[in-house]
């Protein structure tokens, strides 16, 4: 379940309120800049229930974890190298015989479209396979959720069309190597058959996830993603380390135009947390009251 949680939100210095979304000032700026955490299966109506539209609208550029205006082909085709499994450790070569058909009728269960079941997917990695349920189990815990209507993408996209800058914090291939390789594949397998062998706890979490997010628990965010962190090297190839490079970068962003940046929510978590870490470079992040459709 740690590695659909982070996938799902690709996830304190807190104050007493939950917050995901943060002003950000000081430190010679010249306008605020914004930051908010999202949930990349969340529907849009959190951006007017969080209260994110008016500073989404005052911002000159919109900072992403990746472009992704670009073409979506583009995009499937940086990151399917990094996606696709070697020869020797496709689907049914590294889960056991003696469970992959168990595990594919559970698959079955939680896949995003009807008829879908592992053959389908015989060549990805596990982890890929991982992000296919994500959205699978998105549709039954947020039935507002849309997949046509991704949650950062609508910033981007729409500041685009609004003449906003939009500046990558990485680039796709870069991420893909994050999500995709850092785990051997070995691991991977052992996860995806531990999650399809308990489907309703896979439900039972990701319901629990995203009411969390609605609420803008980022505490208890955090604390889901702790208690199912088997594997501290990929959190932290995930989250720490690109927290690290994205704030080595960030302030001469901010410095060149008023941002609103979007990423998962919990790049925003603990002590080596965007939040924080922007604490540390000088300027003053104070979280936002949303009161908008609350």
């Amino acid at each position: 379940m740690k590695k659909l949680f982070l996938l799902a939100f690709i996830a304190i210095a807190f104050t007493a309120s939950a917050q995901v979304l943060y002003k950000i000032e000081g430190n010679g700026l010249a306008s605020p800049s914004y930051i908010f955490g999202t949930h990349h299966l969340a529907p849009l109506s959190v951006i007017d229930k969080f209260g994110a539209k008016e500073p989404f609208e005052s911002c000159s550029q919109v900072v992403g974890e990746i472009d992704m205006t670009q073409n979506p082909m583009n995009i499937a085709a940086a990151m399917q190298p990094h996606m696709m499994a070697p020869a020797d450790s496709t689907l049914s070569k590294v889960i056991s015989p003696l469970v992959y058909d168990k595990v594919n009728e559970e698959f079955k269960k939680l896949a995003p479209m009807q008829g879908m079941d592992l053959s389908m997917l015989e060549q990805l990695k596990p982890i890929a396979v991982n992000t296919t349920i994500a959205v699978g189990l998105a549709k039954q815990a947020m039935p507002d959720y849309n997949p046509a209507e991704q949650l950062d993408t609508w910033f981007q996209t729409t500041g685009k069309k609004e003449n906003k800058k939009i500046v990558p914090l990485e680039t796709v291939e870069q991420q893909a190597a994050i999500l995709f390789d850092s785990m051997p594949i070995a691991y991977q397998a052992e996860d995806l058959v531990d999650l399809l062998l308990d489907s309703d706890k896979a439900v039972r979490k990701t319901k629990e996830l995203c009411d969390a997010y609605m609420a803008q628990d980022l505490d208890k965010l955090l604390s889901m993603s702790e208690s199912e962190d088997s594997r501290p090297e990929f959190m932290q190839a995930l989250l720490d380390k690109r927290n690290t490079d994205w704030l080595s970068r960030l302030p001469e962003i901010l410095k060149n135009g008023s941002s609103f940046i979007a990423v998962g929510a919990l790049h925003l978590a603990g002590e080596k947390g965007i939040v924080k870490g922007l604490r540390n470079l000088g300027y003053t992040v104070t979280p936002i009251n949303a009161t908008i459709n609350k």
